[in-house]
């Protein structure tokens, strides 16, 4: 299907907006693990939605957001103004803009030192996005509450990009739904009948993330100051192992998410599933030489790394395609399905982790993977 009938498909299977919902504020703490990722607050009026956050990766920012509704309820403009915090490199103060207007969005996002002007083709309803805003994600579901019935769709932009998202919101009996939220996955939240949110799971998802409702206020000047020098650095940094056996140079780069206390295989990664291996990008193996991997001859070039992890086994997928995102796994570029030998850790490792280890012969190896108290592997020589 071209992008353009996908779009008219989009357009015709997506609901109208609701008329104007009545007003309301809250408050969210943003949790990973055992991290405190973020922290939001808003107060929504008939014709405005409008925010605070303070978000703590990669460095500490403060933004502001707003959205301006128009009389049928459709969004007319989205801003966001965020403020650097945590100082170090980059601009002190940025701000960004959507415009809907009919049929499109008129962005105007930062691009290093000028601005870039975006326009995407869209349908009747669409919603901005950026990332980790739950006052948007709250605006989804008290839409869908308010057109009633069990099933809900909808579109959204993310802030600065030209891909339009497809969001599939399901209602799972009074106080639940369920929310795709395109590429990202699967969220779970716990709503009021007028689909006020009142806590979001996103364990299993791209996100990762648990979200729950607070009282009160929250100091958010206080919090940004102490924050600032406490900011989590990049969530899963990029990083690369490579190693010569034989002859053969073997390397792989992939993301490396932290535990954080979280239960890991069997929660955050579901058992049974194909698993990106890693975080962001797919991971991805490339060999100089023929290989045997696991008994099973394996060319010279590129491929992307994905696993099975099961309580009765591993599985390791050599995938001939490169370059994707870890959710775009795609079964029919699948070379070889590989089975690891699988070990318990006596102490748990916090950081996922990928060894290339030479055997003493220097003629063989093990690819091996770790994470919380499992480690996976499988042999290799070169062929």
């Amino acid at each position: 299907m071209t992008r353009t009938a996908s779009r008219l498909l989009i357009a015709c299977i997506v609901a109208a907006p609701p008329l104007a919902l009545a007003g309301q504020s809250g408050a969210f703490i943003v949790r990973l693990g055992t991290d405190t990722l973020a922290l939001e607050r808003y107060t929504r009026s008939a014709g405005r939605l409008e925010g605070e956050q303070v978000v703590r990766a990669p460095r500490t920012v403060h933004r502001l957001y707003s959205a301006t509704f128009g009389r049928d309820g459709a969004i007319e403009r989205f801003e966001l103004v965020t403020h650097n915090v945590s100082g170090g490199p980059g601009p002190a103060e940025t701000k960004a803009t959507m415009e809907f207007a009919g049929d499109s969005v008129f962005s105007a996002v930062p691009d290093r030192d000028s601005m870039a002007h975006l326009r995407v083709k869209v349908a009747l309803g669409t919603l901005p996005w950026h990332f980790q805003n739950y006052a948007l994600l709250e605006e989804i579901a008290r839409r869908a509450r308010a057109a009633g019935g069990d099933r809900y769709t909808t579109t959204v932009l993310q802030l600065g990009d030209t891909d339009v998202w497809t969001v599939e919101v399901a209602r799972v009996g009074r106080d639940s739904m369920t929310m795709v939220l395109g590429p990202l996955g699967t969220l779970r939240l716990r709503v009021d009948e007028g689909g006020t949110l009142l806590g979001l799971s996103g364990i299993g998802s791209t996100m990762q993330v648990t979200v729950e409702r607070v009282r009160g206020t929250l100091a958010f000047a206080a919090l940004g100051k102490s924050f600032a020098a406490r900011s989590l650095g990049p969530l899963s940094p990029a990083d690369s192992v490579r190693a010569s056996v034989a002859g053969a140079v073997l390397a792989v780069r992939y993301s490396r998410p932290s535990m954080r206390g979280r239960v890991i295989f069997g929660s955050m990664v579901p058992w049974n599933k194909v698993w990106r291996t890693g975080a962001n990008q797919a991971t991805v193996l490339e060999t100089s030489a023929d290989l045997v991997v696991a008994g099973t001859p394996v060319p010279a070039g590129k491929y992307s790394l994905w696993t099975i992890p099961s309580p009765d086994g591993w599985k390791l997928i050599l995938n001939s395609n490169t370059g994707q995102w870890g959710t775009d796994y795609a079964a029919k570029y699948d070379f070889a399905r590989l089975d690891m030998k699988v070990e318990r850790l006596a102490q748990p490792v916090e950081q996922f982790t990928i060894a290339i280890a030479p055997q003493g012969d220097g003629q063989s190896g093990w690819l091996t993977l770790a994470w919380e108290r499992t480690r996976a592997s499988v042999p290799f020589a070169k062929q």
